[in-house]
């Protein structure tokens, strides 16, 4: 399993038959992943030095392509800690791991409290590609997207590759983009036409092309079996196709996509205690090996149904879990803001004749 961690049945069952049924309370192994053991004086230091994609090569060694750095403790000096490689768009940071959370716990308080951005995926989404300032608190709260994991004890070291998460980030924001402005005809235009741009970007994620579909009978990929605007007589004709076509292939995507990036997903079955009797009843959750795969489970369930995924407030542009299905605004103070400004808009009276000039 690549050194990922994903736990087996056999190991939910000898924790679970334990006889003390206090135990039950505690989180599910299975919804853990570490945070990254990271401090504010990491993420200033970055800040100040890494900056944007290769801004740090500048003041640092950069390394053959084939030159690897090892494991090992973490140095006590940055620049010890950052790795360029000719050749790759960004370095290799040198983490620590921190405690662990349970990520659906952070998704259930994202929905209570109406902020996508307290959840995994929806913190990833607002992150500004290759600013690495902002890798290192995204990781600070949630944890590296994939890690090879040793013993998965807090301390536990390792590099990673800043290029492939923001490569692994452009993928994801393409999705989320064709799925945000998919019923507006120029905003999913404009959502097609930035994925044509990076899709060199977007092909270097793993485990195949943009769009694949995954046999699972056979562990291979058949390539998207949909027809992308650009292969329509180029780029700029295939986006004057009708906004049905766009539509369509922009479900068919977002739905191999999410078929894709969770085929690592395994069912256990938990066991819970019934009340206060000696009895137990078993559940079935889904269990990821990282990171990676937990943002695309969030997003999925995110518009599984379609009450169900953020909005963008009309008032302010923040993403934000409506409420109320009605809800077009993070807050109530937005909503009554815009719904002046509507009202103002709708009412005002056309301007028929000009002032007459003194």
């Amino acid at each position: 399993m690549d050194g990922r961690l994903l736990l087996s049945i056999g190991q939910v069952t000898s924790r679970n038959v334990s006889k003390d049924h206090s135990k039950f309370s505690t989180p599910p192994l299975e919804f853990l992943w570490w945070r990254a053991d990271i401090t504010k004086e990491d993420v200033r230091w970055v800040r100040q030095n890494l900056g944007r994609f290769l801004d740090g090569a500048k003041n640092l060694q950069v390394f053959p392509e084939t030159f690897k750095p090892t494991n090992g403790p973490i140095a006590r000096e940055w620049p010890h800690r950052v790795h360029f490689s000719e050749g790759k768009t960004a370095p290799l940071v040198q983490i620590p791991l921190g405690e662990k959370y349970d990520y659906r716990n952070e998704y259930t308080r994202a929905r209570r409290e109406g902020d996508p951005h307290l959840s995994p995926h929806g913190m990833f989404r607002e992150l500004e590609n290759g600013f690495h300032e902002h890798a290192m608190q995204f990781m600070e709260q949630f944890g590296p997207l994939t890690w090879k994991v040793v013993s998965g004890r807090r301390g536990e070291e390792g590099w990673v590759d800043l290029a492939d998460f923001w490569d692994r980030h452009t993928r994801f924001i393409a999705v989320m983009q064709l799925w945000e402005s998919r019923f507006d005809v120029e905003g999913l235009r404009k959502s097609w036409r930035w994925i044509y741009e990076r899709l060199d970007r977007i092909n270097r994620v793993g485990p195949a092309e943009f769009g694949a579909v995954p046999n699972w009978n056979f562990d291979k990929f058949y390539e998207f079996p949909g027809v992308f605007p650009w292969k329509r007589g180029g780029i700029e004709n295939g986006l004057q196709n009708a906004h049905s076509f766009l539509l369509q292939t922009t479900q068919e995507l977002v739905h191999y996509e999410l078929n894709l990036h969770t085929q690592e997903c395994r069912q256990i079955w938990t066991m819970q205690s019934v009340g206060k009797d000696q009895d137990v009843r078993f559940e079935p959750i889904r269990s990821y090996g990282s990171l990676w795969g937990v943002i695309w489970d969030l997003f999925g369930q995110d518009i599984s149904t379609l009450t169900h995924g953020w909005r963008v407030c009309l008032e302010c542009g923040r993403r934000f879990y409506p409420k109320d299905h009605r809800s077009v605004c993070c807050t109530s103070k937005h909503q009554a803001l815009w719904s002046k400004r509507k009202w103002a808009r709708d009412h005002r009276k056309p301007r028929i004749l000009s002032k007459p000039v003194p």
